[in-house]
């Protein structure tokens, strides 16, 4: 596995995250390519869990894959430890079912669709893939 991978992963969802939560801290519609329901998607009670806005744990999540991308790109011997790569990998299915929670929100309950977060969600799914690889 190229660690390169990770990093590439977390920068794209990294930034897909901090637009979302740039957009909606300073309320800036955003900007949909495929279509208009980001906003409402974003903006709705799902937005939030537990009273926390969802991308802010996603960006901690993206910024911990590219800090370990980081450290396997500079010393590939430094993860010896099996428990650090268990714990990114539970974080990683962790945001992989939390995104497939989210999509099913998208699909069954809003029945509109953001691609940013369709973009965040194949990210976590790619990084899970790529870490499994190891």
């Amino acid at each position: 596995m190229n660690p390169a991978y990770l990093i590439v992963l977390s920068v794209i969802g990294f930034a897909v995250s901090f637009y979302i939560f740039y957009s909606k801290k300073y309320d800036q519609p955003m900007h949909c390519i495929m279509g208009r329901n980001c906003d409402e998607v974003v903006k709705s009670r799902y937005g939030k869990t537990f009273g926390i806005e969802n991308t802010i744990p996603g960006m901690a999540y993206y910024v911990l894959v590219f800090v370990y991308g980081i450290l396997l790109l500079l010393n590939r011997n430094v993860f010896k430890v099996n428990i650090i790569y268990y714990f990114i990998v539970i974080a990683s299915i962790g945001s992989v079912l939390f995104s497939a929670y989210l999509a099913a929100v998208q699909a069954f309950v809003l029945k509109k669709w953001c691609e940013y977060c369709i973009v965040s969600s194949v990210a976590s799914v790619l990084i899970l893939v790529v870490l499994l690889i190891i």
